[in-house]
């Protein structure tokens, strides 16, 4: 099969892959659609370390054939999403249900010779736990949502958000329109906070109830407004750095939860007044990769047509055109840029 390997930054090469013998409990998938995250973004701009390296974990396909010990019920011809998990369900966390933090994790090389997820290549051997079946009618590129909404399902469960819900979302990238998406879905009334004017004005074609300009705006002063002086229930830190972290937190009501989705830096640490959790019971907590129980939500969630998901793919492209999707996926304009494998039939 053919796959695709970044050597260094900034370079893509197409190679030649001899497929293993399929074990009885795997499931091969034929690949038909890959989503370009910010994860691969980083090793194609240099900013991660580790090379070879082989992207692609947003994964859509068709299961093609299914190993004898595989429990669950699926067929060739199935439409599916894979998420790599390399959890190995016997772990304090993963007895736990805490699979997320397994213990004995880690990256299964898909690609010889070349370490990461190996996604972007025409077939992807999965156990059968990192496959889940979805409604034939999704198209393979919004299904290669599945996973950052099994992340983002994460998130809000985390939150343990209610219908009724006041919500923060700090910036309104991808991941911060995928929380107001799954928010609203769920009865909350989110406000937004985004220095971009293209993506304020897109998180109120998501859903947002309202939107403020952190650079120019005392978001959490506005929301006291807006929450006749309690704050938000909830909240959620997608970008934004230091400051938008600080600003979250001054924005929480009483018992509050701060969830931290996004990535950090070293000059984003922040220091808080311990007074602030004595008096004002304020949660502040944080979500790594997905669940298995995110997954399954998230699979259905897809299903919901009513969120319009398909909003998000900006732009698609074929799998020989995965640099030019590279060079796409940063742009301000663009949410998700999906690698189709080859062409979807028509019905």
């Amino acid at each position: 099969m053919k796959a695709a390997i970044f050597p260094e930054p900034k370079k893509i090469e197409f190679v030649d892959v001899e497929l293993p013998p399929i074990q009885e409990d795997e499931v091969l998938v034929k690949v038909r659609a890959v989503g370009v995250c910010t994860f691969e973004q980083g090793y194609f701009y240099g900013r991660s370390k580790g090379f070879p390296f082989a992207g692609g974990h947003e994964i859509s396909g068709v299961v093609e054939k299914v190993g004898s010990a595989v429990a669950q019920k699926l067929v060739p011809g199935d439409k599916v999403i894979v998420l790599s998990l390399a959890r190995c369900g016997e772990c304090y966390y993963c007895r736990r249900g805490y699979d997320n933090q397994c213990e004995n994790a880690k990256d299964v090389r898909k690609i010889p010779q070349a370490d990461g997820p190996g996604g972007f290549a025409e077939h992807f051997l999965a156990k059968g736990y990192e496959v889940y079946r979805i409604d034939d009618d999704i198209p393979f590129e919004t299904a290669t949502l599945g996973e950052p909404l099994s992340c983002v399902t994460h998130s809000l469960n985390m939150a343990n958000v209610c219908p009724g819900d006041f919500a923060l979302v700090c910036g309104a990238g991808t991941m911060g329109a995928l929380h107001v998406l799954l928010a609203k879905h769920r009865g909350l009334t989110v406000i937004v906070s985004e220095p971009s004017a293209l993506r304020r004005e897109k998180a109120l074609e998501f859903g947002a109830d309202y939107v403020f300009d952190p650079l120019t705006e005392n978001v959490a002063e506005e929301i006291q407004k807006l929450t006749e002086g309690r704050g938000v229930e909830k909240a959620f830190f997608t970008a934004g750095g230091k400051a938008a972290i600080e600003t979250a937190i001054q924005s929480l009501a009483i018992r509050g939860t701060l969830v931290i989705y996004g990535g950090t830096k070293a000059e984003d640490l922040i220091t808080l007044d311990p007074k602030l959790f004595h008096y004002r019971e304020i949660t502040v907590t944080g979500v790594t990769k997905h669940t298995k129980e995110s997954i399954r939500i998230a699979s259905r969630v897809l299903a919901d047509r009513s969120l319009h998901l398909e909003r998000l793919i900006t732009s698609l492209f074929p799998f020989e055109k995965l640099e030019d999707a590279l060079y796409e996926a940063p742009k301000e304009t663009s949410y998700r840029a999906v690698v189709l494998m080859e062409k979807e039939e028509q019905s």
